[in-house]
Order: C-alpha cells, then sequence, then structure tokens
C-alpha cells in the first residue's frame, strides 16, 4: 500500500511537534532522574554530558556529509529513530554505565537530524520559499509540543519518574515510523551512483564544505563563536538543576514538590518563548543580510550575563529569573542561526556545514 507523501511545511511543522513534545517529556525530568533516581555525582554528571558531546563530535560531520551525499530524508528517519531508542534504553535502566551508552547512542541520532533537518527543508521549498520565516514557525511549533511533552513529563513522574523517560524516547520513536510514510524528498538531488564511489564522494563533499567556512569570513565567525559558545554553556546545562536542588528550598506554594516546579519553570519558557519567536517574525526579517548577525550579538552578550548571576546569586526567585532569561533566549535565536547558515551556504554542501557549526558546540563541550 502506498501512502500519498504531504508537503514540507506541514511535515517539518509536524517534525517539530512531535519531537518537541517527546523531548520535552524526556528533557524536563531527564536532571532529576540522573540525580535522585540513579544516583549520579557531579562527576559522573559531567561524563554523561561528555559522552554525549563526543559522540557528536565524533558522528556530526561524516553523519551530515551523509545527509548531502545520499538521502536527507533517510537521515532525518534514523535521526529520529536512534535518539527515541537511546532515550528509552536510558529511562529503562538507573545505571551509570547504561546512561553513558544511552546518551551516545542518541547523540549519533542527534548527528543524523542536526544538518539534514534544515537542509532537507531548504531543497524541498528552493530559493524563494521563504525558509527563514518557515524556520521561525517551526520553532513555534516545538515550542507549542513542548508545552504538551512537559505536562505529560511531570503527570508520569509524579507517579514514576522513569516513565517519563521511556515515554518521551518511545514519542520520537513513533515519529521516525511516521515519517517513513509522509516524509517527501523532491527537491534533493543524490549524488549519482557513478559518481558516488562511497568514500571519495562523502571526502569530497566535506572537503567542498570545510573550504566554504574556511573562505567566507563570517562562516569562520559563526564556527568560532560556536565552539566558545559550547565550551561556556556546558557547565549550565549540566549543574543548573543540581544547584537549585542543593542551593534553595522550593517554595512551598500549594504543597508543590520539585518534580512540579522543574515543570512549572520549563512551562514560563516556553510560553515566554512562543511570544517572542512571534515577536520576532513581526518585528524583523530574518532572511535579510546582516539581520540575524546583530540578533546573534546581543543574544550572546545576554546568556553570558544571565549564567554569571545565576552562578553568583543566593536568591531563589532572582536564580529562576536568569535560568528563564538564559532559556528563552536560546530558544528564541536557534532559527536565527538556522537562517543566517542558509543564507551563506550552497546547497549541495548545505547539511556538511550545517554539521559543522553543530560539531563546533559539541566540541567546546567536551573541552
Amino acid at each position: 500500500m502506498r501512502f500519498k507523501k504531504f508537503d514540507p511545511i506541514p511535515v517539518y511543522l509536524l517534525m517539530g511537534f512531535v519531537e518537541g513534545a517527546g523531548f520535552a517529556c524526556f528533557a524536563t525530568m531527564a536532571a532529576v532522574y540522573r540525580i535522585t533516581e540513579a544516583g549520579l555525582n557531579p562527576l559522573e554528571l559531567i561524563l554523561v554530558g561528555t559522552a554525549l558531546e563526543a559522540a557528536v563530535f565524533l558522528f556530526e560531520i561524516p553523519t551530515g556529509v551523509v545527509a548531502d551525499v545520499f538521502s536527507r530524508r533517510l537521515s532525518l528517519i534514523i535521526g529520529f529513530a536512534l535518539t527515541g531508542a537511546g532515550i528509552m534504553l536510558e529511562g529503562a535502566y538507573p545505571l551509570f554505565g547504561t546512561i553513558l551508552l544511552a546518551q551516545a547512542v542518541w547523540g549519533v541520532g542527534y548527528t543524523f537530524t542536526s544538518g539534514a533537518r534544515q537542509a532537507w527543508l531548504a531543497d524541498e521549498l528552493g530559493d524563494d520559499g521563504g525558509v527563514g520565516d518557515v524556520f521561525l514557525r517551526g520553532s513555534q511549533f516545538t515550542r507549542m509540543g513542548r508545552l504538551l511533552g512537559i505536562g505529560l513529563s511531570v503527570a508520569l513522574a509524579s507517579a514514576f519518574i522513569a516513565l517519563s523517560l521511556i515515554v518521551g524516547g518511545a514519542i520520537i520513536l513513533c515519529l521516525a515510523v511516521v515519517l517513513v510514510f509522509v516524509m517527501p524528498e523532491r527537491g534533493f538531488t543524490p549524488t549519482p551512483r557513478s559518481e558516488r564511489q562511497t568514500w571519495s564522494s562523502m571526502k569530497t563533499t566535506l572537503s567542498s564544505g570545510i573550504t566554504a567556512v574556511r573562505m567566507h569570513h563570517v562562516l569562520m565567525a559563526v564556527i568560532v563563536i560556536e565552539l566558545f559558545y559550547g565550551a561556556s554553556s556546558e557547565p549550565f546545562d549540566r549543574f543548573w538543576e543540581k544547584h537549585m536542588l542543593d542551593s534553595f528550598a522550593f517554595p512551598a506554594i500549594w504543597n508543590l514538590n520539585f518534580v512540579v516546579w522543574f515543570g512549572i519553570i520549563e512551562v514560563i519558557v516556553l510560553v515566554f518563548g512562543i511570544g517572542a519567536t512571534a515577536l520576532l517574525r513581526r518585528a524583523v526579517d530574518v532572511d535579510l543580510a546582516g539581520v540575524p548577525l546583530r540578533i546573534l550579538t546581543g543574544a550572546n552578550g545576554l546568556t553570558m550575563g544571565a549564567a554569571l548571576v545565576f552562578a553568583l546569586s543566593g536568591n531563589f526567585a532572582l536564580s529562576v529569573s536568569m535560568v528563564l532569561l538564559t532559556a528563552l533566549v536560546r530558544s528564541a535565536t536557534g532559527p536565527v542561526v538556522d537562517a543566517w547558515l542558509n543564507q551563506m551556504v550552497e546547497s549541495r554542501y548545505k547539511a556538511t556545514v550545517f554539521s559543522l557549526h553543530s560539531q563546533s558546540n559539541a566540541f567546546g563541550q567536551v573541552v
């Protein structure tokens, strides 16, 4: 039985919504699960993050090249399947070794999706398809999915924390199955079999992507900035929940426990994030040259300042505010980065350059 392939924009928005729901169902309670159920200490928490980022660093470029040479659709389906399986594995066994393995599997899965998603959409819509605006719309749909996922995560974790991880992974795994039947790929032309020679073709595509970055000073600046951004964000990402649990007594309002409080924090981030992205779409055109640079410069300054205040603050409300500000700025600027890279990169090695950008962040976090 043949299934009708959908138009690319609805499929892209569906990907964002469903992945957002599954990832939020997992991520809202992931740190709490590792601290309270698996009993990980600070060093083990860092090593868990290192396993994830090391997998991303090692596989980001090879999988990006696969998307440029073979199929971006196939790359996305494989990526979501691995991501879902890795997350489910972590929730099934609260053991340090299993969590490390699960993070590595998830990391490899992420690399299959990170460059391919943006490149697939750009190819399907073409040069005049308003890709930057669709990136922003996709970000809004992702946040709406995450809002659903947070509520589901809190409900499941209130009964059994591991359930939120297992169900979150299952949602992403199901997304991979759905994409097999509904996702089109009409705008991408893979390397012909007669010219492919597999490793030779992949090497040529990788070399072209690296050359594009080296020859374009703005692209090079983006890669270097992402390297330092990854290095500065890793401590905050790994320890903010532990810092909150160890340093503060959560307010006893309506007898809410810390599980619900973390859910509330995530909901606030998402609600404000949806509004911020909508405002950004109306206020600026991210497809115009130069606009993304100005937005990202201000955003990076805000996140660095917020992280510093969070580390030094002894006040619960102020610390939560800095967490909210950091998450809000990051989520609002992600589509801006995608639009900026899309402006400057040719289609034939677009996924590879997106992967180079992501790999620089991963390397910074490993360091």
